[in-house]
């Protein structure tokens, strides 16, 4: 028989026993709480609380205890195994995120970042800031693994403090360091990951605050602030350079220089083809699903012509449909290419503008595509088959609802969808087509 005091059940205290017939527990009132043995099915112990799951003829009970101290646990776990079969799971508690040791993380990491900003590209010295930038990443990481994995509300209390001062700091440091070898460090891929899943959670408890550092911060960071800013008025798209144009649209192979770059890739929505008094744009195809058909389809084939096209941009992606262009005829789909997989409009962001503009994606076996109209036959993009090194739901690092991301070598392509149906699609559809095995 195994027998402790001040055991706590429903908020008094008593006497815990057990013995090879049954287990028990009776206040210092004479209520009493009995159970045989043999109808123990389940046992959990968390800091002193033992919960047993009771099971009799279909009928079940949850026993819960409480009082217990730490020394008790090996003889519960002994008589638990040996008299009813059960095995005593113990939950470890969860380590909480404490403020101050973020903080001071944190202040590494600014630290070692203005290292690697402040030494000259390309040499030995940039590479070894970067790596010791790496050892700081790894243990915010780790912290922030905790954090996420805890409960949400104490979340919100350590990074929605202070206008969600700590995750925008982290946040203004990962976009505007210059990493030029560890861009892709699977720990700076988990950081940046974890650094959006709390952006995520704080805009689901409605917690979160864009944060701007104000006069008082450090330097470095209203430097960061400026830099930011920066890269959304101005500097070049993140559209392929101009040489790639000159590319031939046949040699895949000849295109390996966007596996080098990073790629925002338009992705599907349906889109009704033009009027019936319209005709559809030479160059493009209407879906068909015999060989035979397509041949017809293209026995007539003439050099295309370019499509007018206003290139539009917006500032908000989920404020405005990508295929309203074509949400007024209500007509079945086009397709431009008759082997694709799918085909359709999104808004895809400039790596330097963060500008939303509106771009026809279309994925083939081979490669995935991006143009500025349906029927044009040169894109602005090319992403090779084998070059994708991840695809994952990207709404959190952008700020936007279905939006999806491409990673390529060193560049992630963003785009947003019309609804999570499109963006669920693209995701499954990339990863099995091109996703680097």
């Amino acid at each position: 028989m195994i027998r402790f005091s001040d055991v706590v059940c429903g908020g008094e205290k008593g006497q815990f026993r057990a013995n090879s017939e049954s287990v028990g527990w009776q206040g210092a009132s004479g209520a009493t709480k009995v159970q045989p043995a043999a109808h123990i099915r389940r046992a959990e112990w968390f800091e002193g609380s033992l919960r047993l799951l009771c099971e009799d003829n279909g009928a079940t009970e949850v026993l819960a205890l409480e009082g217990f101290r730490d020394a008790d646990f090996d003889p519960l776990w002994k008589y638990l195994e040996q008299t009813c079969g059960v095995y005593l799971k113990k939950h470890k508690p969860k380590a909480a995120l404490e403020e101050a040791d973020f903080d001071s993380a944190m202040q590494g990491i600014e630290d070692a970042a203005d290292r690697v900003d402040e030494t000259v590209s390309g040499s030995v010295q940039k590479k070894a800031k970067e790596a010791d930038l790496m050892k700081k990443v790894e243990c915010v990481r780790d912290g922030l693994d905790q954090a996420v994995s805890g409960d949400k509300q104490a979340l919100s209390r350590v990074f929605a403090a202070g206008g969600c001062e700590r995750i925008g700091r982290l946040r203004l440091v990962v976009d505007t360091v210059q990493l030029e070898v560890y861009h892709t460090d699977p720990r700076w891929q988990h950081l940046l990951s974890k650094c959006a899943t709390i952006e995520a959670v704080l805009k689901e408890l409605g917690t979160f605050r864009q944060w701007k550092p104000a006069e008082g911060h450090s330097e470095s960071l209203l430097r960061r602030a400026m830099v930011r800013e920066l890269r959304h008025r101005q500097g070049e798209d993140d559209e392929v350079p101009p040489v790639a144009e000159t590319i031939p649209s046949s040699g895949h192979a000849d295109r390996g220089y966007v596996a080098e770059a990073r790629v925002d890739v338009p992705l599907p929505s349906p889109v009704p083809m033009p009027a019936a008094e319209e005709p559809l744009p030479e160059g493009e195809v209407e879906r068909v699903d015999s060989e035979e058909d397509v041949a017809n389809v293209f026995h007539e084939e003439a050099e295309p012509k370019q499509v007018p096209f206003k290139d539009e941009e917006v500032s908000d992606p989920n404020s405005v449909r990508a295929d309203a262009l074509d949400q007024s005829g209500g007509r079945p789909l086009r397709y431009t290419h008759p082997n694709s997989i799918l085909e359709g409009w999104v808004w895809k962001r400039s790596r330097i503008l963060k500008r939303w503009r509106r771009r026809w994606v279309v994925l083939c076996p081979g490669e995935l595509m991006s143009f500025k109209n349906r029927g044009l036959r040169e894109p602005t993009e090319v992403v090779p088959a084998g070059t994708v090194l991840r695809v994952y739901s990207a709404d959190g690092e952008v700020q936007q609802a279905r939006c999806f991301c491409v990673v390529v070598r060193e560049r992630n392509y963003y785009m947003v969808c019309d609804d999570e149906s499109q963006k669920r699609a693209w995701i499954q559809e990339i990863e099995k087509t091109l996703y680097k095995r």
